[in-house]
């Protein structure tokens, strides 16, 4: 499917749009980070400042939503045409990638050992593993498996990528947003594994021209790893 450039005020994102919003995302977690700070709650109780960054997090995807959904309603339409014939190739895909997933974490893992770093666990993680509310891990399930999918794909790959490949190359394109992607994660021990994925979700948006492959690798890749999460856990709780 190409891509045409809209008439009227629905634009294709520029470089402007990409830079503004990866500036928006930073300067919105320089202050919701400081707010605990601010109001003086415990920075040593992780639970609640995960979930703090979690509401925070979606206030943020809620507001750049609503901007990308508004300004750039055709452009989106145009995206996410055919989600069934898409959709299910998502599974065969990341299926195909994961070995390659598989083997840069392994070799991230291997030098923070090397170096005798460790890292937090991502901050989903951690809530899935600290709560035993089936209704809180429903809430957590659903924006991990669902609405990050969707929101970062329609950010990382529709807004970001495609305005740097308005000023860049291709291959330049996809090596920042996936850079920014990585990046803005804020999670050390899963950026480089992270870097690598945005590469990949980059490359099936710029193939495909369609959102809903790379959508769907990334639900499948938060699908996998929350069962892992949770055979993790049980098995634990299981074994004690």
């Amino acid at each position: 499917m190409k891509i045409q450039r809209l008439s009227g005020n629905d634009t294709l994102p520029d470089f402007s749009v990409a830079i503004g919003i990866t500036f928006f995302i930073i300067i919105f977690y320089l202050l919701i980070s400081s707010i605990p700070m601010i109001l003086h709650l415990p920075s040593s109780n992780t639970f609640l400042m995960s979930m703090w960054g979690i509401f925070a997090s979606s206030v943020m995807t809620s507001l750049l939503l609503w901007f990308i959904l508004t300004r750039y309603r055709t452009y989106v339409i145009q995206l996410l045409k055919h989600p069934f014939n898409y959709f299910i190739k998502g599974l065969y895909y990341y299926l195909l990638f994961l070995p390659i997933l598989f083997l840069v974490m392994a070799f991230s893992f291997y030098i923070f050992k090397t170096i005798n770093f460790t890292p937090e666990p991502q901050e989903i993680i951690l809530l899935y593993l600290r709560t035993d509310s089936f209704y809180l891990m429903s809430i957590i399930f659903f924006l991990s498996c669902i609405v990050a999918p969707f929101s970062e794909e329609l950010i990382f790959r529709g807004m970001i990528y495609t305005g740097l490949k308005q000023r860049f190359s291709i291959p330049l394109s996809m090596i920042l947003s996936s850079l920014i992607f990585a990046l803005l994660h804020n999670e050390i021990f899963v950026m480089a594994g992270l870097f690598v994925f945005g590469i990949f979700l980059s490359y099936l948006f710029e193939k495909h021209k369609n959102l809903w492959l790379s959508i769907s690798v990334h639900f499948f890749n938060n699908l996998f790893t929350t069962i892992i999460v949770f055979i993790f856990k049980y098995s634990k709780i299981s074994g004690t």
